[in-house]
């Protein structure tokens, strides 16, 4: 008898063993399905510049963020150098939700949202400082209604660098530069700015500038330090006219109908990873600024003495009025009280 209340004692006890230890796998597992939670997702992030620029290295920790945080149920993919399309494409793209994001200069955003324009007017930002002051108000906030209204959310605004002239020619004073004929992004500001130096404007797209610089179909172009070097244009243009008239400004960007799609709780991590990203630029970006304006002068590009106040001048006679027409004026002034 004593027997058979021993073995009815280990049977009860081995049954509640292995529904403790089914309770706790049960546990772990809903732990596990909590942390993974929601659907997989893969989000295509197309961009028009080259793999080694910095602004790339921002889509690159938007990812590891995204990822990292999501345990790898969301997927970021980049594609720099623009494979998904050129900027103006990949835009139209973000608005029907073909492409999920992107990372456009605000220049190009500005043909589609005009006001976002106001970031890329000439000789606006002072210095760095001054361009992350701007970024971090109540003007950024504004444009950023503006974008949404095209069905584009900007998740982070990313900072690059002043862009000087780059020519073939030697230019002593800004009378030298009349006639050239530079290569511009395809907006406004770009165009009318060169354009009061007294050259004429180029909207050839970036990837065709080695050829026609080398060819002479343009006598040259402007841009940041990191993208000159960065698509070997050194190679093809001999000096550096440090005018610094424009500081470029990038939006980080997913479509509206994609983010709206997204739950609350993805949402939320999108948000937070694209200003995560684009805070850890700003060093970046300053850094390789100096790193690339040294490695050009190291590897022959000649950069001259010029007076930069005659070039501002000229550029600033079509800037009011311009803020007029994109009606920027208020926002304008704005920035200004922020230097």
């Amino acid at each position: 008898m004593k027997k058979i209340m021993i073995i009815f004692t280990l049977v009860i006890l081995s049954f509640g063993l292995a529904a403790c230890n089914g309770s706790n796998q049960e546990t772990n597992s809903g732990t596990a399905s909590s942390a993974s939670g929601g659907e997989e997702m893969t989000i295509r992030l197309g961009s028009h510049l080259p793999p080694s620029h910095s602004v790339i290295a921002v889509t690159e920790k938007f990812k590891e963020i995204v990822e990292g945080k999501s345990d790898g149920r969301i997927t970021v993919e980049i594609h720099p150098s623009g494979e998904l399309g050129g900027q103006s494409e990949l835009i139209q793209s973000l608005q029907v939700g073909s492409v999920e994001m992107t990372i456009n200069d605000a220049g190009v955003l500005s043909n589609f949202a005009p006001k976002v324009g106001v970031l890329d007017l000439p000789y606006t930002f002072k210095d760095y400082d001054h361009v992350h002051k701007v970024l971090d108000s109540p003007v950024a906030e504004e444009l950023e209604k503006e974008l949404d209204a095209i069905g584009i959310k900007s998740i982070g605004w990313v900072d690059s660098a002043f862009r000087d002239l780059l020519v073939n020619k030697e230019v002593s004073s800004i009378k030298d530069v009349n006639g050239l004929k530079i290569r511009v992004p395809d907006a406004p500001q770009y165009l009318r700015t060169v354009q009061s130096w007294g050259a004429s404007a180029s909207t050839i797209p970036w990837g065709d500038l080695y050829t026609s610089l080398e060819t002479g179909v343009v006598d040259g172009f402007e841009g940041s330090a990191e993208s000159i070097h960065s698509s070997a244009l050194h190679e093809v243009v001999d000096y550096r006219v440090p005018t610094e008239h424009i500081f470029t400004v990038l939006s980080l960007n997913i479509s509206k109908s994609v983010f709206e799609g997204m739950s609350s709780e993805d949402q939320k991590l999108i948000e937070e990873a694209g200003r995560e990203a684009a805070l850890y630029g700003r060093d970046l970006a300053m850094e390789r600024d100096v790193e690339y304006k040294e490695k050009l002068e190291e590897e022959g590009l000649k950069t001259l003495e010029i007076d930069k106040e005659s070039y501002k001048k000229a550029a600033m006679e079509f800037v009011n009025e311009y803020a007029k027409e994109i009606e920027v004026t208020d926002l304008l002034e704005e920035i200004k009280e922020l230097q």
